[in-house]
């Protein structure tokens, strides 16, 4: 059943669930078994649906009743009785007198009309097959699968791997990437057994809010067991029509919607030899898949640490609301006893309203609820294995008897990179902000880098990651992870040259854009800065001078057109958008130049190019006196970092940005494109001071109020809480956004000190520098050559620095002091290079050293 936009059900009085009226809910359809509610004789299906915008509600909806005599249909037509005033009386039991209602308008019947396809959730299938193994001794075994769709294997009743929700998104017209797993320890000699449970996922199942089915009708396995013994000899299984099929307790399992698991309908055993499967129905063979087949490249999605409940509370009777008091990804642990057949909900959000409940309107379609069927069984557990949820508070309602605070447990599911950066200084907002940034990093690195975890979106949007992909490298091992997502950018681009705007490319999501598009030249760069490897830059290069073709051959004069995102939620300091594609259009393009430099190709059209960009850009944008045109602090921002002004012009136009600061009372203005390089670009034009003013603020708009609304994660809006405590625009609020907290290249390279020399650090420049309430900071990154750390402390009138550099790497390092003199070193030695920018500048090997020096912010 589902409705538009909003509807809540019942069958003879008993209420059977709903969905919100929340803009396109009706894509989204409910699924109920309602076998014990429905009786001999007369029935009543009653609904009361309701639109999300004034307009005629509508409703769809499908009783399938199953007897000994066959399968038999009720559906929603014109014999319905409808009215849009409130009835009298119970008019949700049966008997109720309706005879004086109007017959209920039929525009369509199920899957026609205005709505076009409506697709019911599908329930995941069980495959299994028995088999037999030669009695001799096993070597290896490795089992090789995917899916389209996701998938979970099980030998001989044991779990195969840790993996979640594998094999993860691609763009299935192209690719899917397959899973190796080493099983020899689950097989024995004689009889065993292979199962698999196979869900709708990325492929069949809800994307974003454009419904199901984006890229096949229903999910498939392919999977190939290889056996080899001690002799030498092999052994395989592969999937077939041999395999048997049913399904089992998921009754239903959706990245938005949630899942629902009925325990009763669980049949133990399942995938071990002994299990009698002759009702089951044999499988069926998928025809027509030409998707290539790859091995994964990105580290698997797993459930990386879990989260106790800090706090729970009632704020209606029977609602209790578990506060994990961290915004997370992934789902929960319940723990419950109770009555066979009883039924608890969990829904998922990131904050709560004023009186304490789930604020969910900010979710839009995503319904981010699970429903657990109890089996009665004594202390049962239950973990959702084919969704995710973005989510601080958990919703339990249905729980029998009141929820110890241990009853809910968070999982937290992440790709399983290692994190490679610690920050610690001594002001608790920055630190706070370090682990807002971490924490936004894990929720949105689940298999694409997505732009929000929670709300019916979660897509690999370009022009978040082209701004925070090099914070991702400092915090996250983060090159396998996006080099996968590069083969999906690339997999998306047009025959043109343009990139899309997300990737996978799904939906009426665009191409193109200025900011967004470019990350297709941004990434490759800036992994291949944090790693130094040349292999991304070699894969990317055709598409990213395919990229610059396109925009080349939609310039007029080298300028781009005034169209995109532009400075996309700035705070009422709009860019012009020409100022802003034709400075991505150079800055690219350099990038190129560059890229080609590193490869071994000819720079030398694309540094021709980017003289010609940087020229027009100046003649159309620059007036005489360094004003940039729009005159706002990303048009400046944007000019300084990318380097489109002649030197003559650069403190103009630096000070026409500290002008336009103290014009905000020295607040920032800037949105996701301006943001990441106005602090960089503040400390290149020798305003570290303003740097650190900004990254400190505690009001609106700054990184300090988001902290100080309680944020643990990066907001997408500067204020998606409101000062008066109000929430943002629910169509766009996402509390889980990591584009802000592109910030933290800045605070790890300026407060720990701890910057890129060569690519891959194999030449590390130590440059810390003290500013604002910062009196003490401690760094450590985990480079590909070893950790590099740094502590620094400013007290008592001195400047203390330790640090270690690793085997096979070389440092410079920058002690703030009038001259050399002035600098006492101990250590592993270290050679004074020359004084620059009020440093004493040394050349450091690879061991532990020490400076201290006056305190540089006295002299």
């Amino acid at each position: 059943m589902t409705a538009d936009d909003g509807f809540t059900a019942w069958i003879n009085g008993v209420e059977i669930g709903g969905r919100d009226p929340v803009g396109e809910n009706w894509r989204h359809p409910i699924v109920v078994d309602v076998t014990t509610l429905v009786r001999e004789g007369a029935n009543t299906i009653a609904v009361s649906a309701v639109n999300a915008s004034p307009s005629p509600a509508g409703l769809l909806g499908t009783l399938e009743l199953t007897t000994a005599d066959g399968v038999r249909s009720f559906t929603t037509s014109g014999g319905w009785k409808a009215t849009d005033q409130e009835p009298a009386g119970d008019w949700k039991a049966p008997g109720y007198d309706d005879s004086a209602w109007p017959a209920a308008k039929e525009l369509a019947r199920w899957g026609g009309g205005p709505w076009g396809s409506v697709l019911a959730s599908q329930r995941p299938a069980r495959l299994r097959r028995d088999f037999r193994l030669a009695g001799k001794p096993i070597a290896r075994a490795r089992l090789y699968s995917t899916a389209l769709g996701l998938y979970e294997a099980e030998v001989n009743g044991h779990r195969v791997g840790h993996d979640q929700l594998a094999p993860g998104w691609t763009d299935y017209r192209k690719r899917v990437q397959y899973q190796t797993y080493d099983v020899t320890d689950l097989l024995r000699r004689g009889a065993n057994a292979i199962g698999v449970s196979v869900a709708s996922g990325w492929y069949s199942g809800s994307i974003a809010s454009f419904g199901q089915q984006l890229y096949g009708e229903r999910p498939a396995l392919l999977a190939q067991l290889e056996v080899t013994y001690t002799d030498g000899s092999t052994a395989s299984v592969t999937t077939g029509t041999d395999w048997r099929s049913a399904t089992g307790p998921i009754l239903s399992a959706d990245l938005m919607a949630g899942e629902e698991y009925d325990a009763r309908l669980e049949t133990p055993g399942w995938s071990s030899p002994a299990f009698d499967d002759s009702l089951w129905q044999p499988a069926d063979a998928v025809s027509g898949v030409t998707v290539s087949v790859a091995a994964q490249l990105e580290a698997p999605t797993r459930i990386e640490r879990e989260l106790a409940a800090v706090g729970v509370s009632e704020p209606q009777p029977g609602v209790y609301v578990f506060d994990l008091g961290q915004n997370m990804v992934g789902s929960v642990r319940l723990r419950v006893s109770g009555e066979a057949g009883r039924s608890v909900r969990l829904r998922h959000a990131e904050v709560l309203d004023r009186s304490g409940m789930l604020y969910t309107a900010n979710l839009r379609t995503a319904q981010a609820t699970d429903t657990y069927t109890l089996k009665g069984a004594g202390a049962e557990i239950y973990e959702p294995r084919f969704t995710s949820h973005g989510f601080r508070y958990v919703e339990v309602t249905g729980y029998p008897g009141v929820p110890a605070r241990s009853a809910v447990t968070g999982r937290v599911m992440h790709t399983s990179a290692p994190f490679t950066m610690s920050f610690r200084t001594d002001a608790p907002m920055l630190n706070q902000l370090h682990s807002n940034i971490t924490w936004g990093q894990r929720g949105n690195f689940l298999a694409v880098p997505t732009d929000t975890p929670a709300r019916d979106e979660r897509l690999g949007w370009t022009g978040d990651i082209n701004v925070f992909s090099s914070t991702a490298a400092y915090n996250m091992e983060s090159a396998r992870f996006l080099t996968k997502w590069l083969r999906d950018l690339r997999d998306g681009q047009s025959g043109a040259g343009a990139f899309p705007d997300v990737a996978p490319r799904i939906g009426p999501t665009g191409e193109g854009t200025a900011g967004w598009g470019d990350a297709g030249v941004t990434v490759p760069w800036n992994l291949y800065q944090a790693y130094g490897d040349r292999q991304v830059l070699e894969d990317s290069f055709p598409a990213m001078q395919a990229w610059i073709a396109y925009l080349e051959a939609r310039s007029t004069g080298c300028l781009r057109p005034a169209e995109g995102f532009g400075d996309w939620l700035n705070i009422a300091d709009e860019t012009p958008k020409d100022v802003i594609a034709t400075a991505y259009f150079a800055y690219s393009t350099d990038l190129v130049a560059r890229s080609a430099r590193a490869i071994g190709q000819d720079p030398g059209p694309y540094d021709a190019l980017s003289a010609k960009i940087r020229a027009a850009f100046q003649s159309a944008y620059v007036s005489a006196d360094g004003t940039v045109k729009g005159d706002t602090q990303t048009a400046y921002v944007l000019a300084l970092s990318m380097d489109l002004l002649p030197d003559s012009l650069r403190t103009p136009a630096a000070d026409r940005l500290v002008d336009l600061i103290k014009a905000k009372d020295w607040h920032l203005s800037t949105g996701f494109l301006g943001t990441p390089r106005l602090l960089p670009t503040l400390t290149a034009t020798g305003h570290t001071d303003l740097a650190y003013r900004l990254l400190e603020q505690s009001t609106f708009p700054s990184w300090g109020y988001q902290i100080g609304r309680g944020a643990t994660t990066m907001w997408e809006r500067w204020d998606s809480i409101e000062p008066d405590g109000s929430f943002e625009d629910p169509a766009m609020n996402s509390f889980n956004h990591y584009a802000y907290g592109s910030v933290g290249e800045w605070m790890y390279q300026n407060i720990t000190g701890i910057g890129i020399g060569s690519p891959g650090f194999q030449n590390i420049v130590i440059r810390p520098r003290p500013g604002g309430s910062v009196h003490e900071a401690t760094g450590r990154y985990d480079s590909l050559y070893g950790p590099i750390t740094t502590h620094w402390t400013l007290r008592a009138g001195a400047f203390t620095l330790d640090l270690s550099v690793p085997v096979n790497a070389t440092a410079e390092v920058w002690v703030p002091a009038r001259s050399a003199a002035d600098v006492t070193k101990t250590g592993t030695g270290a050679t004074f290079l020359r004084l620059a920018e009020g440093c004493a500048v040394y050349a450091a090997g690879s061991g532990h050293h020490r400076f201290t020096a006056p305190d540089p912010l006295a002299s």
